[in-house]
């Protein structure tokens, strides 16, 4: 997970406007929102995101198939947000983690005072919330880092597995700059990138 800055453009504030009930959970589905929703999807994930997912940060394009608008507090629980563009991120579709889990039946979330338990992209750094090991495991530095672990499942296995073959690539390109580093592998994966790779020079 890393922090983003949230910019809404003026079609989106402008198709806002035309929905009679913003603040109900069926306001995502106006007409006036559902002929942009792509529009914003790739707007988000590119401007925004960088295409990355903001939560595994793994790089997805904004194809719905592939990724989705997920409302952070859901429209089920916090239906007063579902316009609320500072709540809209881009989130992979890939089952078992993510936006998929957090809105799952196995989700930890149940009720509207959890949100305080959950790191916010937006309002906070995530960077203050984790750290990496090279094994590839995320480990939360407190409570709400690992209740918001636990809820998108970002130690699935697959991410775990991705993010130690990461670490033993990296180990092979100390002599690169942080830099070069992104040039040569992309930004997907950030966050353990940024925390990861200074350790792996040191040593």
């Amino acid at each position: 997970m890393f922090q983003i800055t949230k910019d809404e453009p003026k079609y989106f504030t402008l198709a806002k406007s035309k929905v009679k009930l913003p603040k109900v959970k069926d306001a995502w589905s106006n007409k006036n929102i559902n002929s942009i929703r792509a529009r914003l999807r790739e707007d988000i994930l590119l401007r925004e995101q960088k295409g990355l997912c903001v939560y595994c940060e793994k790089k997805i394009s904004s194809k719905a198939n592939v990724s989705n608008i997920d409302h952070f507090e859901t429209r089920d629980l916090v239906s007063e947000k579902t316009l609320d563009y500072q709540n809209l991120f881009v989130s992979c579709n890939v089952q078992h983690r993510c936006s998929s889990f957090k809105d799952s039946k196995k989700s930890p979330l149940k009720t509207k005072d959890d949100y305080c338990n959950i790191v916010n992209p937006v309002s906070e750094n995530p960077n203050d919330f984790f750290d990496y090991l090279f094994s590839g495991e995320i480990v939360p530095l407190s409570d709400k880092a690992k209740f918001t672990i636990a809820l998108f499942n970002l130690n699935h296995q697959s991410l775990y597995d991705e993010r130690k073959l990461l670490a033993d690539t990296l180990k092979y390109c100390s002599n690169l700059t942080l830099d070069e580093i992104y040039e040569n592998f992309g930004y997907e994966f950030e966050s353990f990138i940024n925390n990861v790779y200074p350790k792996l020079k040191e040593l």
